[in-house]
């Protein structure tokens, strides 16, 4: 089968949820089908070394370059659509497919996340699949409620019209839509009846992130995107109103907070007692060997969150807020603890870093979720089922 894959920008380094899944779905796609990559990526990167991870397994690579400078512009002169969405406008892009669905054929177009799943009208092709990952939607508004100001409100709100009216448009355009979350699926369901709508979950690399050994340090670690807002906000809220109380309970109990980006709000932390700042990291595992205990203390967001999954698969125990956890088959006390206010956070993570046998439960529970329900193997063999059954049917 001929399959057309796109991605708003290449699916390579994988230090980013978006580039992890779009990475991951386009290999396990490639195992057993012809499968050509269109991409923006920024101008002079087109044979970067992100093209090489991605070669090797694709039948062709069309990168579309587009800059900074470009995408604020297009926000400006299209206001009428979702940030995102107008940020990635581009006549190169549409030229291209338009080229290529014409002269190539292809069975499937699979776009990765609703930034470019409304690039499908423009593919000629016999069957059309929409990765729309979560609802962005909803995630613009349980945003809300964090709102700084009334105009951060008032565009919250347009934002999440315009979205969500997007989502319905692609949901009805496209001939099979996943997402990773029930939450999310039953969400699109209510607004786009009686379209094809299923879960196709987030997983991990278990040959990557392999069982590490229990130090028995009273080290936390935190680690994302620094400046996606549910991050940002996530690890400050913990900073601020949890870590504190921890300390106060054991007062050589060290935070460790990986990732890249962070605004300056996040530099701050580092001023706090046992809070260390580390920033980008190009391997996640030895901060995950130095710790016991990985948090997760998001209160807005949607779909699934990588970092549980990665923790699940190194043997760490989690403590995280029920929304952090959210669209997981999981059941808080055996695979994780699960609290929601500062006072029951600091005390679930104070208790499991004075009980190593709690701990290793939930490590043991965890890491077994992860091979039968989240490996990235067995979901990749799902959407290969999926897509072939789609384009086998009437």
């Amino acid at each position: 089968m001929k399959i057309l894959f796109l991605t708003a920008e290449p699916p390579w380094p994988l230090d980013q949820g978006d580039k992890l899944r779009n990475y991951h779905l386009l290999k396990a796609l490639a195992a057993e089908h012809e499968v050509t990559l269109a991409t923006f990526c920024p101008p002079g990167e087109e044979s970067g070394s992100w093209r090489g991870a991605v070669a090797s397994f694709c039948r062709a690579v069309y990168p579309v370059p587009l800059g900074r400078h470009q995408m604020l512009l297009n926000v400006l002169l299209l206001p009428h659509l979702p940030v995102t969405m107008a940020a990635r406008a581009s006549f190169r892009m549409v030229k291209l497919l338009l080229h290529l669905t014409e002269e190539e054929h292809f069975d499937l177009a699979f776009a990765c996340q609703l930034k470019m799943a409304w690039y499908l009208r423009h593919c000629a092709t016999r069957r059309r699949v929409a990765d729309l990952t979560d609802m962005v939607s909803l995630f613009r508004r349980r945003m809300l409620r964090f709102a700084p100001s009334w105009p951060a409100k008032v565009f919250g709100t347009m934002e999440e019209y315009r979205l969500a009216l997007w989502e319905k448009r692609v949901a009805q355009l496209a001939d099979l839509v996943l997402m990773v979350s029930p939450v999310d699926v039953a969400k699109l369901a209510r607004m786009a009846h009686g379209r094809r709508i299923t879960v196709l979950p987030n997983g991990v690399d278990l040959d990557y992130f392999q069982l590490l050994p229990d130090l028995g340090k009273h080290v936390l670690l935190f680690w994302g995107h620094l400046r996606y807002p549910p991050n940002a906000d996530g690890i400050i809220w913990f900073c601020r109103r949890i870590f504190p109380t921890v300390r106060e309970a054991l007062p050589e109990a060290e935070l460790l907070v990986v990732g890249k980006e962070s605004p300056p709000e996040v530099e701050t932390l580092a001023r706090l007692p046992g809070v260390k700042l580390v920033g980008y990291v190009p391997d996640l595992r030895p901060y995950l060997a130095q710790a016991s205990v990985a948090v997760v203390p998001l209160r807005f967001g949607t779909g699934i969150r990588n970092k549980i999954l990665e923790a699940f698969a190194a043997g760490r125990a989690v403590v995280s807020t029920s929304l952090g956890c959210e669209g997981l088959d999981i059941e808080p006390g055996k695979h994780l603890e699960v609290a929601n206010d500062p006072q029951a956070f600091a005390t679930a993570v104070v208790d499991l870093l004075r009980s190593p046998a709690r701990r290793a439960y939930l490590a043991a529970n965890g890491r077994k979720l992860a091979e039968q329900v989240y490996n990235w193997d067995a979901i990749g063999r799902r959407l290969r089922t999926l897509v072939v059954d789609l384009c086998n049917s009437e």
